[in-house]
């Protein structure tokens, strides 16, 4: 009855890597919920009181049901029966992840991926929960685990993008993203980043061509005056801003 809770995905979901892994939901860019994986359709419909479930089913249940504080006894006890249960682990570490709780979980999401080193998923949300509080040069080794294990995911090398802008490796960042709009060439916001970090660069024709691009792909985009505004600057037909988009917002 063991269900896998995967991915909080910061920019869409690409097919699972292996059979073990269902279809996920669509994710939005700032507030993605982690779907459930090879969980049977109707068990938030079977409930949480049924004997014959488990201490992990009965975490997945609660997960469906959003109640997360019994999600989390649940996977505890499911812990406490065996503690070299992966699935229960990273379960466990996404359900304080979801409960704004990421340092918490760490120690946990750690734990699956040392004991199932083959699992994308399992590096991959390890990757998001060291990022989330910050520990950026960890959360770029285990991205780059989680893209060893799933090259063609182009969350994970997104994402991995993102880190290393954060980190301030612009030039690296940049690869990640020309990686990213190769995998994935309709997602207008990968040509975003992409210039953002072509301004970091000081390559204002780089930037420029790649906000093109990102209109041209969602050309009513809530700031695409700005973004135009920003072309124009950057092509030289009006004065440069000394606010760079970066600083103006996303």
């Amino acid at each position: 009855m063991l269900a896998v809770l995967w991915g909080w995905r910061a920019w869409g979901t690409p097919p699972a890597p292996t059979k073990s892994i269902a279809p996920a939901v669509v994710s939005t860019p700032e507030a993605a919920a982690p779907p459930v994986e090879a969980a049977p359709k109707t068990l938030a419909q079977v409930g949480r009181d049924r004997p014959f479930l488990d201490a992990a089913g009965a975490g997945a249940a609660a997960y469906q049901e959003g109640d997360f504080a019994t999600a989390l006894a649940q996977f505890q006890a499911a812990i406490e029966k065996n503690p070299r249960d992966a699935g229960a682990l990273s379960n466990l570490g996404q359900v304080l992840v979801k409960m704004n709780r990421p340092a918490d979980a760490i120690s946990y999401l750690s734990r699956a991926a040392s004991l199932s080193p083959d699992q994308w998923t399992y590096e991959f949300n390890l990757a998001r929960a060291l990022g989330l509080v910050g520990r950026l040069d960890e959360s770029i080794q285990a991205y780059r685990r989680a893209q060893e294990l799933f090259p063609n995911d182009y969350v994970t090398t997104f994402n991995l993008a993102l880190s290393l802008h954060k980190q301030g490796d612009e030039a690296a960042a940049v690869d990640q993203y020309q990686k990213a709009i190769t995998l994935q060439p309709e997602d207008a916001s990968f040509r975003k980043a992409l210039g953002i970090s072509y301004e970091k660069l000081q390559k204002p024709a780089d930037a420029a061509a790649a906000y093109g691009e990102y209109l041209r792909l969602s050309p009513a985009a809530p700031d695409a005056d700005k973004v135009r505004t920003r072309i124009a600057e950057l092509t030289g037909a009006r004065g440069l801003s000394t606010t760079p988009l970066s600083e103006s917002g996303r």
